[in-house]
């Protein structure tokens, strides 16, 4: 990628069209158009396809400070103006899914997140802060706006396509709503659509949050103007513009999910905030959960402010939240239920993780590298890690490059290390298979290796058993089994599964899953843990045509666990000989149908 003077070194930008009403709402490619030599307050005039980062902070000498980047690179906001003209591709005609913006059916104007050469082409980018200086992310708040012109109610938007499949309108910036706040990494550069309900002039303050690695606390506030139609041969003062807040005129307690629709993507966090005309400073709220499948609501005790925040595991496809506002105590207000929807995006590569060495001393580091295979434009990672007898994965802070050190101490011996890799929205686009660390053991005595063969001839569908084979364990020992989602934290005990053999009917949403036995022992520590590393579950016909291959063979996983007190052996064995026959009759229709879909 062409990069102008001072620009990092990144990847290329993504960029997706608006979304109308099923569909993408065509934007043709219009030739550039003639910019104005420049608007009144001496500004300089971006427009006919420029780019500019628009919001672009920047950390000088140690305070932050909001700047602007264009092609001949940084500016201050004040010294720009962004400008949209009524063009044939600007102009649009709001569809149905921006009611919230204005009457469907009428006039609005639009910079696309694609590049329209007609007007100006703005986005933010947090590229200008180095990796390393900040500790979590960088956040962006709509502040307020100015409006210039002959409207009575003049507003605007930013949006992005958004929800399952891509095809809704998600808010990300809207005056009066629930969507003031965007957030994103440290090196990270957006597009989106803005789109405004009226011509005239429209100055838009930013405020950026950012804290330091050292915990300092910064923020910094500026103003963004667009023009929006002719540039004006005067530029009046902009008039700040009193937005009411949504809750004003609700009839009761709102719950607003921050993605579209409760549409959530594995990686991302459910937000659901609470909002009313009652609420002030010190109100308290309860929250309410209901996963599909269970009888009753159970409130949830780590919820009291007005935003529910949880991470959208699999488990909650189909949940239903809803609020109480608290008054002294006791409810005034009760929310109508919403419901939280959770898919994970298919895989967009495979991440592999290597380790610098197989065994590892106390006080030394451990150096990962991760890999993508194919390489992609993508290069947003976490890195996660669990520790023998620990329950859950946890992110390990900070961690947010394709590279991952740690230090090594003697309760990482057989602890698990996986990476992650997301795209621009925090959706897992891939995961790694775990890394095993092995510490103070001489090299012979454990391995972090994982092989795994024939784990491909399993299908959703069919019954396999996982059997456990322990060594070095000693008496009295017990084994649990669980099982982790793919891109999840948490591993779910598996119910009555107890014992050296677990028989399981393989679901689909297993493919990828982390299968492991837990061995305890008498005293109740754990003491060794092994599995499967991923887990592959076919579809019925390609399990059908694996059949036809040969593979009713025995499949063997072996994870040498370290610590050298035991090791954990899994057989995926195979199943019965009539399921078997079963799998041959299901080869031979499916088949059938290919033939006739060639």
């Amino acid at each position: 990628m062409a990069l102008s003077p001072g620009r990092i070194a990144l990847r290329a930008r993504h960029a997706l069209s608006l979304l109308s009403l099923g569909g993408v709402l065509a934007l043709a490619v219009a030739a550039p158009a003639h910019a104005a030599s420049g608007p009144a307050d001496h500004r300089g005039l971006l427009g006919a396809g420029e780019h500019v980062d628009a919001v672009y902070p920047v950390i000088k000498d140690g305070d932050l400070d909001i700047r602007s980047l264009t092609d001949d690179g940084e500016a201050d906001p004040d010294e720009l103006a962004l400008h949209i003209p009524d063009t044939k591709t600007s102009r649009i005609t709001l569809p149905e899914e921006y009611a919230f913006l204005d009457e469907p059916g009428s006039d609005a104007w639009m910079s696309s997140q694609t590049q329209d050469m007609s007007v100006v082409w703005p986005g933010w980018s947090f590229e200008g802060i180095p990796q390393g200086t900040l500790k979590g992310t960088v956040g962006m708040d709509l502040a307020g706006f100015s409006y210039a012109g002959d409207a009575k109610s003049p507003t605007f938007a930013v949006t992005q396509p958004g929800g399952f499949g891509n095809k809704k309108v998600s808010q990300l910036i809207v005056p009066g709503s629930a969507f003031t706040h965007v957030s994103g990494e440290v090196g990270s550069h957006t597009h989106a659509n803005w789109i405004f309900t009226d011509q005239g002039t429209y100055d838009i303050d930013f405020t950026v949050h950012v804290t330091l690695a050292n915990g300092k606390a910064l923020e910094d506030t500026a103003t963004v103007r667009f023009i929006v139609g002719p540039v004006p041969a005067e530029q009046n003062a902009p008039t700040p513009q009193k937005v009411k807040h949504y809750s004003k005129d609700a009839d009761g307690l709102l719950l607003t999910p921050d993605k579209v629709d409760g549409e959530y993507f594995v990686g991302q966090t459910i937000n659901v905030t609470a909002a009313s005309g009652m609420a002030d400073e010190d109100t308290r709220y309860r929250w309410f959960l209901k996963k599909k499948g269970e009888r009753a609501f159970a409130q949830d005790p780590e919820q009291d402010t007005a935003t529910y925040t949880t991470k959208p595991d699999r488990a909650l496809d189909g949940a239903r939240v809803y609020a109480q506002l608290l008054r002294g105590g006791k409810a005034v207000q009760t929310s109508k239920p919403t419901t939280v929807h959770v898919q994970a995006l298919e895989p967009t590569t495979r991440l592999g993780v290597k380790s610098d060495r197989g065994t590892y001393e106390v006080g030394d580091t451990a150096r990962f590298v991760s890999e993508q295979s194919p390489e992609t434009d993508d290069e947003h990672y976490h890195w996660y890690l669990k520790r023998r007898g620990e329950s859950a994965y946890e992110w390990i802070e900070e961690s947010r490059l394709a590279d991952q050190e740690l230090p090594v101490t003697a309760d990482l011996d057989g602890a698990q290390i996986v990476a992650r890799l997301f795209n621009a929205d925090h959706a897992v686009l891939a995961e790694s298979a775990p890394v095993t660390l092995s510490v103070g053991q001489e090299s012979g005595d454990s391995s972090a290796a994982v092989e795994v063969q024939g784990a491909d001839t399993l299908r959703a569908g069919e019954k396999a058993e996982f059997t456990a084979k322990v060594k070095g364990a000693g008496k009295d020992y017990s084994i649990s089994w669980y099982v982790r989602q793919n891109a999840e934290n948490p591993f779910t005990k598996v119910a009555h599964a107890r014992g050296v053999t677990m028989e399981r009917t393989v679901p689909a949403e297993w493919n990828g899953a982390q299968i492991m036995a837990s061995v305890t022992d008498a005293r109740g520590e754990v003491i060794a843990e092994g599995g499967v590393p991923v887990l592959k579950v076919a579809g019925a016909e390609r399990a059908a045509a694996a059949d036809e291959k040969g593979s009713d063979s025995l499949s063997v996983v072996a994870w040498s666990v370290g610590g050298g007190i035991a090791v954990v052996v899994l057989a995926l064995l195979a199943v019965v000989a009539a399921r078997q026959r079963k799998r041959r009759a299901a080869a031979s229709a499916a088949e059938n149908a290919n033939a006739q879909d060639r």
